[in-house]
């Protein structure tokens, strides 16, 4: 039997809008600039789009927006509008667009000659600064631009710098002036409002310059504290699986939002003699393993529908891919823990006598166990080959749990070893094994830096006390590496730590079998890590931390379980309901998920609780995973056989439940960033136990979600959700899942007249359908009397129709949530 488990196992949709719009409505006096917008590339290669006038022209692009004016001597003045601290590429797009198509026919060379270019009337760049949208478009002859920002967000973080300008001022009617060589362009005192209890709430706006270039909004008083519009909606969920079983344990992204999903398999083949692997795999065949089988890395279009590889990566014997770390470009880090003495290696660490080239482990005759040691490997974008492939670990056991990237590559890992000969480096923290070495008894963690490329070990520490110690997740964030786990050592550092969290289970004078979670800081000094703070995170009974991610400041946001009644809490915030009670038995009880941010309060500071809650059930609760959006929203994944964990029923809808369906399901909790509500709260799964263990989220909210999925003992079907799936049955005992929840409002109404007949219509938004949602239409909008159109709409080009014939000119409609 294996002895290295990852974590411990006891076992969509409306919402009223509460964002800020900042509308500049800034009327560019630029010449009637004509209401469309032509796409095209900028010199650069970069997606454009150009609004020509007859004596200007107006272009967007991702890295900013240009206006050239042309003076009747034909020369011509420009100017940058450029946002400061922005997001350097920012997803850009064009929309509403135009039943007119643009021909260039110029010179004789028929190969330069362009037609059919299409054309818009909005222009859209998304995520400009986290929860920032900017859309451009026209209005009466006058080009407008309108900054949306997401509920909470500072309008503040808007800055505009006008490079060519002479300068830029504000005059006495508010409005801003932007002065170029023989010319001015002016934009409009800007408007803004809020929108709630179905009224429109102007906020008094102006604009604030900070130099003779600089610009940014000044803002009145308006309502922060005010529920964002957040309607979770179930955008894919699909099985991923072969003819036996597997487990996802960690989900990343890259750059262009591609999906890479890790973790384990027994799998030979897909059931229906498909295999299991792409054509393109670096190891296209299983390698052995009876137990766990062998780790893979597979990798999916942002839609979930693609296969763009996936790969085994193993030996004859067992291994398992714990965690997963993805860089821009598409490189994918895993780390794990393999028995295998002929795993897949390439480039192997090397420093001083440690090799990583063959398995350091030996066999323990006392159990009869095979060597075990870590492994850390990156793959080529494609996954057809390894750029390197190490062993990590000395002649005990050793597992990696986690693994972090900072911009050069180098790669952060973590996790926990029995080894005295485990590799360390001459700054290292604890250069020896701190705890009696008695195999599976006792073991301490370790955090190790292995440069990029894997060219040699920048930093390796054992991090522990005089017990058992386990790393299970780290985050990078920068310059700084924050580790996360747990332990049941009195002696484990506390060096600057929480005031309230100085010893194990609270009390210097307990030595108890009940672990506490532990949260250590490092900075990242050239090729070593200096120690921040190290710190207890529990209190009188057992927790374990899974999870971890870090924002910019430096806090660390931490989740995992607890079972005690006392665990360190902060009055502040959203406070949930908490259903933990005395556990005599410390574990299989009762467990409930906790969230903490441990404060980073500068160099030489105690840290200290900015949020900390405990939220769960009557059941079995565990947060497994933590992750942060660009606005600094956090988002968690778990299981919980909980019927009664917190959840936001108003706003969930189709397969997002607010009760559990049978055993364990999944559950996503969203925390706003301030932690003063939550964004939405839902379970995902079906009659049998499911389980959440990795999360990711992109630039827009979205999250993806990946874990395992088990058949019903009664069936060789599951219930567990699917749509839009690429793979709508599971073909093994158990199978990954892969799920992406998009947080998106509810889909727009649009209303307009067809001759004598009106034509009500809204897109498709993910698992917002005519199932999920229906539409309800009145003569009186103060009437409580509305009608449910039992009839479904037509679905034509991406979006649902009704046709209505009214009898009353004066007709109101709205979503009906079922």
């Amino acid at each position: 039997m294996k002895l290295f488990p990852k974590r411990f196992f006891p076992a969509s949709v409306a919402l009223a809008a509460v964002t800020l719009a900042v509308s500049a409505q800034n009327a560019l006096n630029i010449g009637n600039l004509p209401l469309w917008f032509e796409a095209g590339r900028n010199p650069t290669g970069d997606a454009q789009f150009v609004a020509h006038g007859r004596n200007s022209a107006f272009s967007v692009s991702p890295d900013g927006a240009e206006i050239v004016l042309r003076q009747p001597d034909g020369k011509t003045a420009a100017v940058q509008m450029k946002f400061i601290g922005a997001n350097a590429a920012p997803q850009i797009s064009g929309d509403a667009e135009l039943s007119g198509k643009i021909n260039y026919f110029i010179g004789n060379d028929q190969t330069r000659w362009q037609s059919g270019l299409p054309t818009f009337g909005k222009v859209r760049l998304e995520n400009i600064y986290p929860g920032v949208n900017v859309v451009y478009y026209g209005n009466q002859q006058k080009l407008e631009y309108d900054f949306d920002l997401a509920a909470g967000v500072n309008p503040d973080t808007i800055v505009i710098r006008f490079d060519g300008a002479e300068k830029i001022s504000v005059d006495s009617q508010g409005e801003l002036v932007v002065e170029l060589n023989g010319g001015k362009i002016i934009q409009h005192e800007p408007v803004a409002c809020q929108t709630f209890s179905g009224a429109r709430h102007e906020v008094k706006a102006g604009y604030k310059l900070l130099d003779a270039h600089t610009v940014m909004f000044a803002v009145g008083n308006y309502d922060r504290s005010l529920p964002l519009v957040i309607d979770p909606i179930l955008s894919f969920s699909t099985f991923f699986g072969g003819n036996n079983g597997e487990i996802g344990w960690a989900v990343a992204l890259d750059g262009q939002a591609n999906i890479y999903v890790a973790g384990q398999t027994l799998s030979t083949q897909v059931s229906n003699n498909i295999p299991f692997t792409t054509l393109n795999a670096a190891y296209p065949n299983f390698g052995g393993g009876s137990q766990l089988g062998d780790a893979f890395v597979a990798k999916f279009d942002n839609l979930g529908t693609n296969l763009l590889y996936c790969t085994y990566l193993g030996g004859s014997l067992d291994e398992t891919a714990y965690a997963l770390a993805v860089d821009a470009a598409g490189h994918a880090y895993v780390a794990g823990f393999t028995d295998s003495a002929d795993f897949p290696v390439k480039n192997p660490v090397v420093y001083g006598t440690f090799s990583g080239a063959a398995i350091n482990g030996v066999v323990d005759h006392n159990v009869g166990h095979y060597p075990v040691d870590a492994f850390v490997s990156e793959l080529e974008t494609n996954g057809s080959s390894l750029i390197y492939s190490t062993y990590l670990g000395g002649e005990g056991a050793d597992v990696a749990n986690g693994i972090a990237l900072d911009p050069a590559g180098d790669a952060f890992v973590t996790g926990f070893t029995y080894s005295t000969n485990f590799p360390t480096t001459a700054a290292a923290l604890y250069p020896h094994l701190r705890c009696t070495n008695n195999f599976y008894v006792n073991a301490n963690a370790f955090v190790a830096e292995i440069a990029s490329g894997g060219n040699g070990l920048n930093y390796s520490t054992f991090l522990g006390g005089s017990n058992y110690d386990v790393g299970t997740a780290i985050a990078f964030n920068n310059g700084n590496v924050f580790v996360a786990g747990y332990t049941l050592s009195t002696s484990f550092p506390w060096t600057n730590g929480l005031t309230a969290c100085q010893f194990l289970n609270g009390s210097n004078y307990l030595n108890s079998s009940a672990p506490d979670a532990f949260v250590t800081g490092f900075a990242a000094v050239g090729t070593n890590l200096a120690l921040l703070y190290s710190t207890f995170l529990g209190s009188s009974n057992a927790e374990q931390a899974a999870g971890i991610a870090a924002d910019a400041a430096g806090n660390a946001y931490v989740v995992g379980w607890t079972t005690s009644t006392n665990f360190p809490s902060t009055t502040n915030g959203l406070q949930l309901s908490s259903f933990v009670h005395t556990n005599a038995l410390g574990y299989l009880d009762v467990t409930n998920a906790f969230l903490t941010q441990v404060k980073w309060n500068g160099a030489g500071a105690n840290v200290s609780l900015g949020y900390s809650q405990i939220f769960g059930g009557f059941g079995v609760d565990i947060a497994h995973g933590v992750a942060l959006d660009p606005s600094g929203n956090i988002f968690i994944v778990g299981s919980a056989s909980s019927t009664n964990i917190p959840t936001t029923g108003s706003n969930l809808v189709g397969s997002l439940r607010a009760t559990n369906s049978g055993a364990s399901d999944v559950f996503v909790t969203v925390f706003k960033s301030d932690f003063s509500s939550l964004l939405y709260s839902t379970y995902l799964g079906g009659a049998a136990s499911d389980f959440g263990y990795g999360i990711a989220v992109d630039a827009a909210g979205s999250a993806y979600i990946t874990g395992q999925t088990i058949k019903t003992s009664s069936s060789s079907l599951t219930n567990f959700p699917v749509f839009n799936a690429r793979q709508t049955v599971i073909d093994g005992p158990n199978d990954v899942f892969l799920a992406k929840i998009l947080m998106a409002s509810t889909p727009p109404l649009a209303a307009q007249s067809a001759g004598t007949n009106i034509l009500v219509t809204w897109p498709t938004v993910g698992q917002a359908t005519p199932e999920f949602l229906g539409l309800e239409t009145s003569t009186n909008l103060i009437s409580t009397n509305w009608t449910l159109i039992p009839q479904m709409p037509v679905l034509t080009n991406g979006n649902y129709t009704f046709t209505f014939d009214p009898t009353n000119p004066a007709q109101f409609f709205r979503f009906h949530k079922f």
